[in-house]
């Protein structure tokens, strides 16, 4: 039975992937991540709640004043301090994204992901 001394690589962690292996295999996560987010509910009437979601760096208030200046009516905030949820517009088109803000998802299938459980109040 050969011995492997501390000093000696195991034979499989010799194998590394080249710089193309590497590439190929960040591309192939990037693409496959793009492809998750894609595939998200969007807005496309304004009839429905949405969910706003801002970077991680802005706090709470800040993504809510963001919101009430592009004309949303916020209901209250996301599971995360990033994310707010604003109310539907029933007459007329929704207003645009807020500054500073990634994307907007529709709650339907998304609640428990992005909505805080049980909580119902309105902040505006």
């Amino acid at each position: 039975m050969p011995s492997i001394s501390p000093a000696d690589p195991c034979p499989a962690c010799a194998e590394r992937l080249s710089r193309g292996g590497r590439l190929f295999v960040g591309l192939f996560c990037l693409l496959v991540s793009f492809g998750a987010l894609a595939s998200l509910p969007r807005a496309i009437d304004g009839t429905v709640p949405v969910a706003i979601v801002f970077p991680p760096w802005i706090d709470g208030t800040e993504a809510v004043a963001r919101s009430f200046a592009a004309g949303h009516r916020v209901l209250r905030s996301g599971r995360l301090a990033a994310i707010v949820v604003v109310a539907p517009t029933p007459q007329g088109p929704a207003p645009s994204l807020p500054e500073g803000a990634w994307f907007s998802l529709v709650l339907a299938g998304l609640a428990g992901c992005l909505d805080i459980p049980g909580r119902t109040e309105a902040l505006s």
